[in-house]
């Protein structure tokens, strides 16, 4: 298979994955110009690409490390809370369901925001995105026990931040 043709096959898997990573791991949804910029990367690099790994969590490896070059570029903050709103605006909802909900959010992702990197990183992988503990491990580059352990952490840290009641079946989804 040509590049070009591999690229678009990868494009039209993973664009999406790669664009919910960038919205968790970055807090905002202006994340096109940076997915753009990682099929940009593939593209320059995909020579390098051993086969060894699987292309999406290769491909979420080169979409961190962008984000991560961002943050330092612009030298800011995470402020998941107050860019993430916007996205989850429901209009089906009454306005007491949404100011709940947006409260509980609000929450959340303070939390996750005042984890350390590394517990955030595996926090957004695998209890928000889902990744298994191999895919993780490819895009952080550590060992599966590794993850396993940093994870089992930044739950147990996250529990220390949620003790209300509300968040039992949260953190219980987590733990699964």
């Amino acid at each position: 298979m040509k590049k070009e043709e591999r690229i678009i096959q990868w494009f039209t898997l993973y664009h999406n994955d790669i664009y919910n990573f960038l919205i968790y791991y970055l807090g905002t949804k202006d994340v096109e110009d940076m997915v753009q910029e990682a099929f940009i990367k593939v593209f320059q690099y995909i020579d390098q690409f051993e086969q060894r790994a699987d292309p999406k969590t290769w491909l979420i490896s080169i979409a961190r490390n962008i984000a991560i070059d961002h943050m330092r570029k612009t030298k800011r903050q995470f402020a998941l809370v107050d860019q993430l709103k916007s996205i989850f605006s429901e209009k089906s909802k009454l306005p007491h369901d949404w100011v709940l909900e947006d409260e509980r959010k609000k929450e959340l992702y303070k939390a996750i925001n005042e984890l350390k990197t590394s517990y955030r990183d595996v926090v957004i992988l695998r209890g928000i995105l889902d990744f298994t503990p191999e895919e993780t491990s490819q895009i952080l580059k550590w060992k599966i026990d590794k993850v396993n352990l940093t994870y089992y952490r930044s739950v147990q840290s996250l529990k220390k931040k949620l003790t209300s009641e509300k968040w039992s079946d949260y953190i219980d989804a987590i733990n699964r």
